[in-house]
């Protein structure tokens, strides 16, 4: 994979992110897988079992086969021909390698059971590959002259939307994000999209708290599309749509994080003075909401105590512990008629 710079977060992100989700899967995933002595690396290797393959039939990754390379190709790290040319390289030497094990862990079979020694001719003779490995290379900006231009010479083929295959002795697949589906099975990729698509997915996550694909998308996001990004998280932050509460602590988290070079900007900066602000306001009616519901909570006990010699102990926890202010009125207003503690409905028994 070509070096990006170093303050370009989203190889090692993207990486590591994508790690976690297989490893979360139960695959057994690796990264930097080295293939040749001069650090030519895959970026991920994920092996899959029968039933690992299986369980995959409904996302993304239906195509995974026993042993598979993925590939990780950044804005700013295009896939060219001359990538492709290595990356294809690399995973065919990724197969080779798998090949040469088997044979070796074969031959040790053998001697542990005891059976007959191995021919000194089958040294030479290696297993015959049986292509169970796919090649996956996906793709923040589209090759266009791979899959159009020189789409006779290198034969990919669209299976859906944003989805193209090469069938030919190693199954290869490139993905570009932004043309993909909005379907659940595709969220794993679509924190790479860019555009209209990026924007419909950041709608999606923040109507829905998708707080993890919303974490990749900010923490890859200026080197996809940070033009998407800003507005679309700006306009979060203005609180035009409904956004659950842990969803603003990413949000927040964001503005708080960003790179001292885009706080000189003035749009930035002026947004981010707005969503201190508005961060502030959040705070202070949260405050306000739970200064009042303890002046309440406190009201109603002491009117209790007045009222009434014994107040059992676990009445006033239940009182302590109940936010709804509507609740807690009511409950005052019934203390002014009631008797005995019996005629006040605290929807649990006041012994």
């Amino acid at each position: 994979m070509s070096t990006t710079s170093s303050h370009e977060p989203f190889d090692e992100t993207a990486k590591a992110y994508y790690f976690e989700l297989f490893k979360n899967w139960g695959l057994k995933v690796e990264t930097e897988r080295e293939v040749f002595s001069r650090a030519r690396s895959i970026d991920l290797v994920v092996a899959c079992t029968e039933t690992d393959i299986a369980r995959l039939q409904n996302t993304a990754f239906a195509h995974f086969k026993q042993l598979n390379a993925v590939e990780l190709k950044g804005n700013h790290d295009p896939l060219t021909r001359g990538n492709y040319s290595r990356i294809l390289m690399r995973a065919w030497a990724l197969e080779t390698q798998e090949w040469d094990r088997k044979t070796e862990e074969r031959k040790a079979r053998r001697q542990q059971s005891k059976l007959a020694p191995v021919p000194e001719q089958d040294d030479d003779e290696p297993e015959l590959p049986d292509h169970k490995t796919t090649l996956t290379i996906l793709c923040v900006t589209r090759p266009d002259k791979i899959l159009d231009t020189l789409k006779e010479q290198y034969g990919f083929v669209q299976q859906t939307n944003g989805v193209y295959r090469s069938k030919d002795t190693l199954d290869r697949w490139i993905i570009h994000p932004s043309e993909l589906d909005l379907v659940e099975k595709n969220y794993p990729l679509l924190s790479l999209a860019r555009g209209k698509k990026l924007e419909q997915f950041i709608s999606l996550c923040l109507r829905d708290g998708l707080n993890d694909y919303l974490q990749l998308i900010i923490d890859i996001g200026l080197t996809t599309d940070p033009d998407v990004i800003w507005p679309k998280l700006l306009e979060a932050a203005q609180m035009k749509p409904k956004i659950r509460e842990e969803t603003w602590q990413v949000i927040d988290q964001f503005f708080r994080e960003m790179p001292e070079a885009f706080r000189k900007v003035p749009t930035f900066r002026d947004a981010l003075i707005e969503s201190q602000r508005q961060g502030e306001q959040r705070g202070e009616q949260r405050g306000e909401q739970r200064g009042e519901q303890r002046g309440e909570q406190r009201t109603l006990i002491r009117q209790l105590h007045r009222k009434f010699p014994q107040v059992p102990a676990s009445l006033v926890q239940h009182i302590e512990t109940t936010n709804d202010i509507e609740q807690l009125d009511n409950w005052s207003d019934q203390i002014l008629f009631a008797k005995e503690l019996a005629d006040i409905d605290f929807k649990v028994s006041p012994t």
